[in-house]
Parts: C-alpha cells; structure tokens; sequence
C-alpha cells in the first residue's frame, strides 16, 4: 500500500511516517520578578566600580594622567565586546549564557589587576574586565524587550521596561549605600577584589535567574535580518543620547576625589552617589506610566541633555551639601532620562531580529564616545579644577542638539 508524500505529493512507502511540519517553539513566559532581579545583580556591581575604582587606583600610586588613561582606554574595550557579543545573541538567542561569561570574564579580570601595581599589568587586567563586563546591560535589556514584545504580541499584561529596569539601579544603590561601609573593612589596595567579588555574586545569581531557554527570533535563526528604514535616525539617536551620556565622565572619574577633598569621607561620597540612583530609580519606576513611556521617547532625549547641561554648570561651584546632594539627584534626569529615551527611540526604529544589537549600538557608541571625553578628563582636571564642568556643559549641549535634531524629524513616528 502506498501513500502520498506530505511535501510534493510522490508517493512514499506505508511504513513511513510523514514527518509534522516544525515550527518553531512558543517563546518561554518570563516573569517580571525574575527579570527585575536579574537587572538588580547585573548592575550591582557598578555601585561598587563607580564610587571606589578611582580612589583605588589613587591608593595604589596613580596620578590623573594614568587614570584618565585607563578611564579613557577602557571604554574602547567596551565598545569592541558591544560590537561582538550581542548579535551572537540576536542569531542564537543564548543571551543567558553570554551574560554568564561575561560576568565570570569581568571577576577575573579584576582579580588580575590586584595581583600587581605596576601601570601596564593593572591595565591589562582593568581591559579584560571591562571588555568582559561590557556587554552585560545590552545583554540583559535585550532578555526585558524580548519578553516586553512577546507579550504585546500575545495581548498580555505588558511589561513595564523602566519599571524592570528600576531594580538595576536598585542594585547600584544598595552597593552605593553600603559601599562605603563595605571597602572600609578592608585595606585600601583590596578594593579591586571586593569589586571582584560582587561579580562573582553576580555570576552566582545569573546562573539561578537568567532565562536559558530564550529562543532566536526565527528570522535571525534562518534568514536575513530586518532592514533599518531610518538610519539617519538611528545614527542621531545613538550619537546624541551617548554625547550626553559621555558628559557624566568628568563626574565619574574625578567626582569622588573631589567629594573627598572637600572634606566628605567614605561613607558620605557613597551616600552622595545613592542620592542620584535613587532619584533615577524612582524615575525609571514612573516614567513610562506617568510620562509616557516610549511614546515620549524623544522628549526624554531632551530633557536628558537639558538636565545634564544644567547639572555641570552647578558642580562648576563648591557647592552647600544640600545643592551637592540635589545637583547628584538630578543624575535622574542627565543619565535615566536619556537611558530611556534612546531605548524606547531604538525600540521602534529597529526590528526584533536587531534586539540585542540595538542595545549594543547605544552601549558600544556611549563607550566610545565617553573614551573620548575622558581621555581629556585628566588634563582638564589638572588644568581647570573643578571649573572643568564647563566643558562637560558643552559637550552635553552638543547632545542635546542631535536629539533635538531627531526629535523635530518628520519621519521619527512613521
């Protein structure tokens, strides 16, 4: 007995079962919970970097040049892994197991770069863990908009992005605020490894969070990716939010040296960086259902540069401690505002097969072009003192002309 072949009708013997057509397998649920952890441990970290690496890399003998070198290198690093990294997640969709390298490749490099103080040993090992670290945030933001688009399209509660988002700078600050407390039980030159070993925590909690069964959108897995239609667009938005988010590198490399030579201690300098996560983290949590959400895109863009402007012309001055603790709040809109406007902006100027991509472009671009800035960081602050703000001013300015730019685009909403 014979039977008509499934596919193009030729006839197949009985025995042969015809084989049922593949499709691909529903994307896995993720809950809300799960990914708002994930974003905590994944910038838990930064609330240790950010506050104490300058001051360790002054414990160990380096001057402003060296560590304007290595703030102004590194960032070249991360740009190069944003480059690499998330497309291999877009086409595979292993962004769990990506995450999990790059946390493991971020513990380590830091363990490196304690076993030895001279310059080009330090450097090395400071490189290899940020070009590890780099990816880390696309990776995770592309797992939060992949489940925030799966569930629109399956007329789901929708994902709240900022909200989820929200718990990664929840991480940040709790780090912030106990920071001080926490390098403090340990020699100054032990810094590096306290940073090392919230990473490796970090590690620990990607294992047990990240989704591993996230599939590849099917068009990356068997086809060409989607087309960008607008990339004049595309290129306003990624160059303007990562000028303005380039202008925060002033702050970040000489703002804790400067908090401590006005006077604050430890604990204080950690209590001034928790100031400005917490209004970025009560920021993320309204914005998109006070204020708009992605519809507001651009406005967030603006407001961004605005803010950020406005901020570096106030840290010009030696200011009261109440003006110090309100010039780091407004970090919720120099840095959060442009964060979400350029992540929502992307959302809908590029398709699902370029997720992770698109999170790597604004990560990757912001890295290099704060590598530009913070080269000039070190001269400046020898040259200039504090007054070197001004300048961050301006380059905020030229940010927030680009997103202008794009925001009185005709095309930006079609």
């Amino acid at each position: 007995m014979m039977r008509v072949n499934c596919a193009a009708g030729r006839a197949i013997p009985q025995r042969q079962a015809c084989p049922l057509p593949s499709s691909p397998s529903p994307p896995p649920v993720v809950s809300a919970w799960r990914l708002a952890a994930l974003n905590l441990l994944v910038f838990a970290p930064v609330g240790v970097q950010l506050p104490f690496l300058s001051l360790w890399y002054a414990s160990i003998g380096f001057g402003a040049e060296a560590i304007g070198f290595i703030q102004g290198a590194t960032p070249i690093a991360r740009f190069v892994a944003n480059l690499l990294i998330p497309p291999i997640a877009d086409r595979r969709g292993n962004a769990a197991t990506l995450l999990a390298f790059c946390a493991a490749g971020g513990a380590l490099g830091f363990v490196l770069a304690g076993l030895h103080t001279a310059f080009w040993f330090v450097f090395a090992g400071i490189v290899v863990a940020t070009f590890a670290q780099g990816p880390m945030i696309a990776l995770g933001d592309s797992m939060t908009l992949r489940e925030a688009r799966r569930r629109v399209l399956a007329g789901e509660r929708p994902l709240d992005y900022g909200a989820v988002r929200g718990f990664g700078s929840l991480g940040v600050l709790v780090l912030m605020a106990c920071g001080g407390w926490l390098v403090g039980l340990f020699p100054p030159r032990s810094m590096i490894f306290v940073i090392a070993a919230v990473i490796a925590a970090t590690l620990a909690g990607i294992l047990l969070l990240a989704p591993r069964n996230a599939a590849a959108p099917a068009a990356a897995a068997h086809g060409p990716r989607e087309r960008i239609e607008r990339p004049r667009l595309v290129a306003l938005v990624v160059l303007g939010s990562s000028i303005i988010q380039a202008s925060h590198a002033l702050v970040y490399s000489f703002g804790s040296i400067a908090f401590r030579a006005q006077g604050y201690g430890d604990v204080a300098i950690g209590l001034l960086w928790a100031a400005g996560v917490a209004a970025e983290i009560l920021f993320f949590v309204v914005a998109s259902r006070r204020f708009g959400g992605a519809s507001a895109a651009y406005l967030f863009l603006m407001i961004g540069g605005a803010a950020a402007t406005a901020r570096w012309i106030a840290m010009a001055f030696v200011l009261p401690t109440p003006l110090l603790f309100l010039a780091q709040s407004m970090h919720a809109a120099s840095f959060a505002s442009t964060h979400l406007g350029a992540v929502y902006a992307l959302t809908r100027l590029v398709g699902e097969t370029r997720r992770a991509q698109a999170q790597g472009w604004i990560s990757g671009i912001s890295a290099l072009t704060y590598a530009a800035v913070v080269i000039a960081c070190g001269f400046l602050w020898n040259a200039l003192g504090q007054q070197a703000y001004f300048v961050m001013a301006g380059v905020a300015a030229a940010g927030l002309a680009l997103a202008t730019i794009a925001a009185l685009d005709p095309r930006k909403d079609m």
